[in-house]
């Protein structure tokens, strides 16, 4: 093509993107652009001098009236130019929105020659805009607070559910940062991970705690992205939470349902199965021991049927109040069946304490319940199973104790029983030894041996020490190495210590009154009777009472009670120390304390254990131990006893060695009250 065939107009409407069409007076199609062709789905060869098209064939009725009657009709009037919207229909019907500027072309002296008008496609704007009408409403309609705030932070829009989580408006809310929600949960270093996850990836997602206007403290899910340009730069951060406040409490409300009782509010059987699985996991790393009780009411069936659902279900949740009662808050307590419970014992300190609360259980579900007019008095059974003595898995333990539960329903049901028939029959016996020592405690039973102490010398009277004895009302006199242990465990130490303490000043009044001269009595004290803060005001009192000097009484200690509370001990030990008693070290030798600690002691008196003396004439080590302690009783200016002296040889080397008190079954045993006082009046004559 030769430059002078170059029409620079024809190749700039060839070449433009907007459609361009030129019409006649008669509104037939002169003209159409590829873009134009291209829009209305107009094949490029389509010939509009072969073909006649016209404006109506390319609008809808109405649009066409519109161009027709008003548009049209404007231009022609003198106007000569039209700028709007009109819609378009394509030769396939589809819509093509369009924005139009339509021009009128004129001769020189003003008379119209054609139209042109000149579109561009709207389709893209309008996608866009019904684009963000939708992100405008879900925006104004989410459920979930947004936020956008510009690269700086600052909030720039909030939606409604912002307010209505936050409690802030949109006017406090803008120009303000995100920090105006921040509560007091979480560090620095929490906020520094945050923005160090969206600086690495442009996001970060988590829990967070925020604080709304009125104060209160809520967890939300908080999303945070930012939005780049095109150069790379952060231009805004969207934020989308939702309050899981809510959410929580019904998924609380959903796991409580599934692992609860309606009836009690104890737990279920799902509840018990997870709890035995993970108690039996954790026992097995960290080797504790688990008890499992299985409990039944009792003949609860017959209650249902002569009482109704309505009295027998105030019953069960009765029984279960009780039991709840007796039940420490660690241990797990549930229901498993209309009138069976599950209690799950973790990490129990000795078999006698599971078989104690089996009793306990027993005993608070046999009193008697009242049901409206009728009294009702229930029969209730306890199976006990242990992990790992009696099974290896949660399933066994279970299955083990409701099999022992079966046992004691047949046993005539008032009874509990463990898998293990031989250990039920120990824990039973032990159990029963403990109740009778309860007895004994608040009646007869205990009663007082006096073992005399002499003066080595000439083996003159000189105190004694009392000796507690226990006559069983079966078994007979127990020896205290049986009920003293027993009287530990089962808390019963300071009682009879009291009891002890009291016996013995009501004694030395009896002597007192009797004409006879006072002997030293010495008495054993429990590291649990100095753990009483108050303990030496108490005793104190008890002297006062019987009117008794502090010089007739000597308390007696051992090294291995005393380390078992050591603070608490000394302060005890001081504060009699300082109220004038004396105060005697038993056994010693044969525990573990050091001369440091030995000097921290209160002490009045030594006691020189059986053991050295026993062997110390035929062991030289032994020897050389009870010379060390009378020596050191000396250096202390302490009174020294030596025990267990069951021969004169013993006796004479004692003496000998600076020892000058001794008591043993060279001189005399532990005698009955009454053999004792016979003793005394001998020697007061």
């Amino acid at each position: 093509m030769s430059l002078s065939n170059f029409n620079p107009e024809k190749a700039i409407l060839e070449a433009a993107s907007e459609l361009i069409a030129t019409i006649d007076l008669e509104q037939r199609l002169l003209y159409l652009n590829p873009s134009a062709r291209h829009l209305l789905s107009l094949p490029q060869d389509y010939d509009l001098e072969q073909q006649d098209l016209r404006v109506k064939d390319l609008h809808a009725p109405d649009v066409y009236r519109e161009l027709n009657e008003d548009i049209f009709p404007t231009l022609l009037a003198g106007q000569g130019r039209w700028e709007g919207e009109l819609e378009f229909l394509d030769f396939h019907g589809q819509s093509r929105p369009m924005q139009m500027t339509i021009i009128l072309h004129t001769d020189a002296d003003g008379e119209p020659l054609w139209i042109t008008g000149i579109g561009r496609d709207l389709r893209r704007r309008k996608h866009l805009e019904a684009q963000q009408r939708l992100a405008k409403r879900v925006f104004d309609n989410a459920i979930e607070g947004i936020i956008v705030t510009d690269g700086r932070a600052c909030i720039q829009h909030v939606n409604p559910a912002f307010t209505e989580i936050t409690g802030y408006s949109a006017e406090e809310a803008l120009g303000q940062t995100p920090k105006m929600l921040r509560s007091n949960h979480h560090d620095q270093a929490f906020y520094d991970t945050m923005w160090q996850s969206i600086a690495d990836t442009d996001r970060w997602q988590g829990e967070v705690w925020n604080r709304r206007k009125n104060g209160s403290v809520y967890l939300q899910w908080l999303s945070i992205n930012c939005v780049r340009d095109a150069q790379g730069y952060i231009e805004n951060y969207i934020s989308i939470f939702h309050d899981l406040t809510e959410m929580r409490a019904k998924e609380a409300e959903i796991q409580h349902l599934a692992h609860h009782d309606p009836l009690t509010g104890l737990g279920n059987r799902h509840l018990l199965n997870e709890r035995l699985q993970h108690a039996v996991r954790q026992a097995k790393v960290q080797e504790e021991k688990l008890a499992l009780l299985v409990l039944d009411l009792g003949h609860i069936q017959l209650i249902n049927d002569s009482l109704g659902h309505t009295w027998c279900d105030r019953l069960i949740r009765g029984q279960s109040a009780r039991i709840k009662e007796v039940v420490a808050e660690a241990d797990t307590l549930v229901r498993i069946g209309s009138d069976e419970f599950a209690l799950l014992i973790e990490d129990y300190e000795a078999v006698h304490d599971v078989s104690q609360i089996a009793d306990d259980l027993i005993r608070v579900l046999q009193e008697e319940v009242q049901l409206g007019r009728h009294q009702v008095t229930l029969s209730p059974s306890v199976g006990v199973a242990f992990f790992p003595q009696d099974a290896q898995n949660s399933v066994e333990l279970l299955i083990n104790a409701q099999t022992a539960l079966l046992d004691a329903k047949k046993s005539g049901r008032d009874t509990f029983r463990f898998f293990n028939r031989e250990m039920s029959q120990q824990a039973r016996e032990r159990l029963k030894l403990e109740q009778a020592l309860r007895s004994a405690v608040k009646g007869e039973g205990l009663s007082l041996h006096y073992q005399p102490k002499v003066l080595l010398e000439d083996g003159r009277l000189y105190g004694a020490e009392a000796l507690l004895r226990w006559t069983h009302p079966e078994l007979g006199p127990l020896s205290p190495a049986v009920f003293i242990p027993l009287a530990e465990e089962a808390g019963l130490i300071v009682d009879i210590g009291d009891w002890v303490l009291r016996h013995t000043c009501q004694q030395l009044v009896a002597w007192q009154e009797a004409g006879y001269t006072l002997p030293r009595i010495a008495v054993n004290l429990s590291v649990h009777q100095l753990e009483e803060t108050e303990f030496a005001q108490k005793l104190e009192e008890l002297l006062e009472a019987y009117q008794l000097d502090r010089e007739v009484l000597e308390l007696e200690i051992t090294e291995t009670g005393l380390m078992k509370n050591q603070n608490q001990a000394l302060q005890s030990l001081r504060q009699l120390k300082e109220k004038g008693f004396r105060i005697a070290l038993d056994d010693f030798g044969t525990g573990y304390s050091s001369l440091s600690y030995l000097s921290k002691l209160p002490l009045s008196t030594l006691k020189i254990d059986r053991s050295f003396v026993i062997d110390m004439a035929r062991d030289t080590i032994s020897l050389n131990i009870v010379k060390t302690i009378i020596q050191l009783a000396h250096n202390l200016s302490l009174d020294l006893v030596a025990e267990g002296v069951e021969d004169a040889q013993q006796a004479d080397q004692l003496l000998r060695l600076g020892c000058t008190l001794a008591q043993g079954f060279h001189y005399y045993r532990p005698l009955p009250e009454s053999e004792f006082t016979q003793l005394l009046a001998a020697s007061s004559r």
